[in-house]
């Protein structure tokens, strides 16, 4: 589906990416992992059209992204792909629903059905009672739930994330990642994640190492 070949990256003098190859296949969970400075979030960002490549290339059921506008290569991002980070990135002024909302907006949703559809994924998440609040009226748990509602508003074929338990205590970990293999479970989407966290890399299909820029082997 999503397909990598001979990614390479540097910045300045130093190389980040050295001839990356990887293939991210449809309903699995993919955990990428590796020390700090392997490459990991570089290769994720790449991979989520995000930042480009020095070499190599981005295919999408055999499109090369990186032949793609900036116009065109957003509407991909926005149609295809859901992202979730680290420190979560809602937008403070707007409400848990306004912030799942709002990717389905800009894909050019009608508001009633954006909104409904918010709505019922907070729900899911069980958030339903936490659907006017703003961020800064989340727990930490609730705000990564709720980004995890707008990675999924567009009904992605890939959703990327970085960290998406790093900033979390135990318990919401634990959480985080019973809704994570649970989705994927419910939804077949294929899920490529970026960890630290032992126990979210256990519940992939498939775990690759990372080191110093080069995919060192599956594990």
């Amino acid at each position: 589906m999503l397909e990598l070949r001979d990614i390479r990256k540097s910045y300045g003098p130093v190389n980040v990416l050295n001839g990356i190859s990887l293939t991210f296949n449809p309903g699995e969970i993919m955990s990428i992992v590796g020390p700090s400075g392997a490459g990991k979030t570089t290769l994720l960002q790449i991979a989520g059209t995000l930042d480009r490549p020095d070499d190599g290339e981005v295919f999408f059921n055999g499109e090369n992204l990186l032949k793609l506008k900036d116009r065109k290569l957003s509407k991909f991002r926005n149609q295809n792909l859901g992202f979730i980070f680290q420190f979560h990135q809602l937008l403070p002024e707007f409400s848990a629903l306004e912030n799942v909302a709002l990717p389905a907006l800009i894909a050019g949703k009608r508001k009633k059905i954006a909104f409904s559809d918010a709505e019922r994924l907070l729900k899911e998440l069980g958030l339903a009672h936490r659907l006017t609040h703003k961020p800064s009226e989340l727990s930490g748990g609730e705000k990564q739930r709720t980004a995890i509602a707008r990675a999924l508003i567009n009904t992605p074929s890939i959703v990327l994330a970085d960290e998406p338990t790093g900033s979390l205590d135990s318990r919401n970990r634990d959480e985080i990642k019973m809704i994570i293999s649970d989705l994927r479970d419910n939804y077949h989407q294929c899920f490529v994640i970026v960890t630290h966290d032992p126990e979210m890399a256990e519940i992939a299909d498939r775990k690759v190492l990372m080191e110093d820029g080069y995919l060192k082997n599956e594990i």
